[in-house]
């Protein structure tokens, strides 16, 4: 009998150790800014395949980037779907239904007037390493010119420990299309940023590419570019 229970324990204990965290969180982050209002609706699509893929216990959220985005005023959702499909399926039908009253209300709105991006992803770091997932992602949408307010300090590591970080639909600024050079080095300077923080930064370049990109990130990581 003590035999058995020894052999019981064992079992218990590999398993325990097997199952760790599991699943998937991801936090998607929209340009609000002026400059960049008018491709929330890109984003919009985004969530929507995102939420097509999501499996029950998954984990999603999604914020705005204003021009300070370190609170959590500007997160329009933030769901842990139930274990339970049908469940699930209502949630995410919830969710699409808030992003789309959001972009309605982007489509009129002149955006804000600076944009925080370091803001934004200290809260979404924040929030993803409250997650027990396995797999954790952020997605940006936004042309990544960070603009700040006067005093704001953004001097800080970004807390993206184990987190693949994707920028989407970054636009290029005034001058970038004459020197393609300082276009590079913006990217590389958030490249520094994200992995300085212990994340992972994957550029992606085609939209269409995302997809399979948020399945095999390290395709494209060695280079940082997609």
């Amino acid at each position: 009998m003590r035999a058995r229970a020894l052999w019981l324990l064992a079992v218990l204990a590999l398993t325990g150790c097997a199952a760790g965290p599991r699943g998937r969180a991801v936090y998607v982050l929209v340009d609000t800014s002026g400059s960049y209002v008018q491709a929330v609706p890109r984003a919009a699509r985004i969530i929507r395949y995102l939420l097509g893929t999501l499996q029950p216990g998954d984990t999603i959220a999604v914020g705005r980037i204003t021009s300070l985005s370190f609170t959590t005023k500007d997160r329009l959702v933030a769901v842990t779907l139930s274990r339970q499909p049908t469940r699930a399926d209502a949630e995410k039908r919830m969710i699409a239904a808030r992003v789309a009253a959001f972009v309605k209300a982007m489509h009129a709105s002149r955006g804000t007037r600076y944009t925080d991006i370091s803001g934004a992803l200290l809260e979404a770091g924040r929030f993803l390493a409250s997650i027990p997932a396995a797999h954790k992602d952020v997605i940006i949408v936004s042309d990544m010119r960070q603009d700040l307010p006067p005093g704001a300090v953004r001097r800080f590591a970004l807390p993206l420990k184990g987190v693949d970080v994707f920028a989407v639909n970054v636009i290029k600024s005034h001058g970038e299309d004459v020197n393609p050079l300082r276009y590079l080095a913006r990217m590389k300077r958030w490249q520094a940023r994200v992995a300085g923080g212990g994340g992972r930064w994957i550029l992606v370049h085609e939209l269409g590419r995302l997809p399979a990109l948020l399945h095999h990130p390290s395709e494209a990581h060695s280079r940082g570019i997609a």
